[in-house]
């Protein structure tokens, strides 16, 4: 008895101590409170006036916010101060007889005490309600007011949702009992929680469905885990148990429809595919999801341009004769104000489907040119090279409206670099030829960006009024392990350089390949190794230690 007694009390002082945890700047002010309390009382005359009962203030919070034993503890601190330590009257330093304070301190933790067992009280009830709300009270397992509170907290990212569906439930309960179909049901949730990976969300939504959330990584593997663990052997008070089940899946990428529970309709509906068509799980409509998001994404852009969370870094080209920055290439950013940074090759492809590429092109050239001209005040000649669509290029007003905002930035052409991939040279090789041409006429350096990513001919690029010719970064990789691709890396090098191309050397990420391009002779090069693509401010102050 003594024991459970002692226990109960260590479990009442921690849960006061995770309380004071949650509201530090209480208990703050209860320590403040009280010195400051005997002090007015104190400065007023003495414990004979109604000040003193200024002190009911801290021990009523504390019992209020911390619990039972705060609030005696409180009270009982306060009699001190108010009882041996407090004259009855100051001007005659008349001192209070024990029984007066002892009485005094006997209310004190009385009060304290009764206000904290009550708040204590009222916060179980409401914990054991929130509980009684948020989980199925036959299965225990979490219910859909759960999964609420629960996305609330959820990161923004893609998410798998998925159905399981108990398929013979019925004949569950009408051979072998409804009891023992919830056991089933919370077995089934403990081992799903034990064994799928961290993060998952498991909500029992119906009395045969389960719902789940789980952080995306490839949705065909997470189907078939889920498959694996359904799929175990089960039994309950010594009974096997035959369990079928279906499973439907799905891709979220808004975390706003698990809360409304708006795209578990697809999981569910694909989950009834399954049990129809006797299959053991059936992908939902994903390409909808996705098209849904990629719409989303779209419909943000614009909006996003304008409000500056999309923006511009810059990597440097390295010399390999001098081992200096000769040139930068601006690289486009966007920080969604939900999914965090978006990488360019997600939404750079859905814009250029779209005239927003047009908007995009015009903005990343103007702010590169606003970012040339600040280099130019440093004395820094550098050029910066942006990177030129296909649809931009066949645009039949790109040409003029990028003159008219090379004019208006006042920025010398020659400073100037267009970076465009073989597969946009060869959508219409012919128009492509004479639309390069001209830029090149009027000053714009052009570059051949990914060079053996695409499938293009060296005849035709050859006809391209091209000065640079940039390695993609699948060349660099091996090419200190793999013979093969060190001699067509050299090859390919000599090749251009002997036909009068610069040639940069792209994604290059140790001094291995380093040596191995100075060895080939190459011009330049560009990767992790010299610098990570750095925003505004970064790369000026990296210009400075370099140049």
């Amino acid at each position: 008895m003594l024991n459970r007694k002692h226990s109960n009390v260590l479990v009442m002082i921690n849960e006061s101590l995770r309380l004071v945890k949650r509201r530090p700047l209480v208990l703050i002010f209860i320590l403040l409170s009280l010195p400051f309390l005997y002090l007015v009382v104190y400065a007023t005359g003495g414990i004979k006036f109604v000040y003193s009962h200024s002190m009911y203030i801290p021990i009523v919070i504390a019992g209020i916010y911390y619990g039972v034993i705060f609030g005696i503890t409180t009270g009982f601190f306060a009699a001190i101060l108010l009882g041996p330590l407090m004259p009855i009257d100051t001007l005659t330093n008349e001192m209070q007889a024990p029984e007066n304070w002892i009485y005094r301190m006997l209310i004190f933790v009385l009060v304290g005490g009764i206000i904290g067992y009550a708040a204590d009280k009222l916060r179980k009830d409401r914990e054991h309600i929130e509980i009684l709300m948020s989980s199925n009270q036959e299965t225990q397992v979490p219910n859909t007011n759960a999964l609420k509170k629960m996305s609330e907290n959820l990161p923004h990212k893609t998410y798998s949702i998925m159905t399981i569906l108990v398929n013979n439930h019925h004949s569950i309960i009408d051979l072998l009992g409804v009891s023992l179909y919830y056991e089933l049901i919370h077995l089934l949730y403990e081992d799903l929680k034990s064994q799928c990976k961290h993060g998952v969300i498991i909500i029992q939504s119906d009395s045969n469905k389960l719902w789940l959330v789980v952080p995306h990584e490839n949705i065909e593997l997470e189907v078939q885990r889920l498959i694996m663990v359904l799929n175990q052997p089960r039994q309950i008070r010594g009974i096997p148990l035959y369990v079928d089940f279906s499973v439907g899946s799905t891709l979220c990428y808004d975390i706003h429809h698990i809360e409304n529970f708006e795209v578990f309709e697809m999981s569910d509906v694909a989950a009834r595919h399954a049990q129809i068509k006797n299959l053991p799980f059936v992908l939902g409509d994903t390409d909808k999801e996705r098209k849904k998001g990629e719409y989303d994404l779209l419909a943000n852009f614009k909006q996003a341009l304008n409000q500056g969370d999309v923006f511009l870094v810059y990597q440097p080209k390295i010399n390999l004769n001098t081992d200096k920055p000769y040139a930068l290439e601006a690289l486009i950013r966007w920080k969604h104000f939900q999914k965090g940074m978006i990488p360019p090759d997600v939404f750079v492809p859905l814009i250029e489907e779209t005239k927003l590429i047009h908007v995009l092109t015009d903005w990343v050239l103007t702010q590169s040119l606003v970012k040339e001209k600040e280099l130019i005040a440093l004395d820094y000649h550098i050029p910066i090279s942006i990177n030129i669509s296909g649809k931009n290029l066949y645009d039949p007003q790109f040409e003029s409206r990028t003159m008219k905002i090379i004019q208006e930035q006042g920025v010398p052409v020659e400073l100037i670099e267009f970076e465009l991939t073989e597969s946009t040279l060869m959508i219409n090789p012919i128009e492509s030829r004479q639309i390069l041409q001209r830029f090149q006429t009027q000053g714009i350096l052009i570059s051949l960006d990914d060079y053996g990513s695409g499938y293009s001919s060296l005849s035709y690029i050859t006809q391209f009024p091209i000065q640079t010719i940039k390695v993609d970064r699948l060349f660099m990789k091996d090419i200190s392990t793999n013979m093969e691709m060190h001699e067509i890396v050299k090859s390919t090098i000599s090749l251009f350089k002997t036909l009068g191309y610069k040639v940069v050397a792209e994604g290059v990420e140790t001094k291995e390949v380093v040596d191995l391009l100075k060895a080939f002779d190459c011009d330049y090069a560009q990767g992790y190794y010299f610098a990570k693509p750095m925003d505004s401010d970064k790369i000026t102050e990296w210009l400075k230690g370099k140049l």
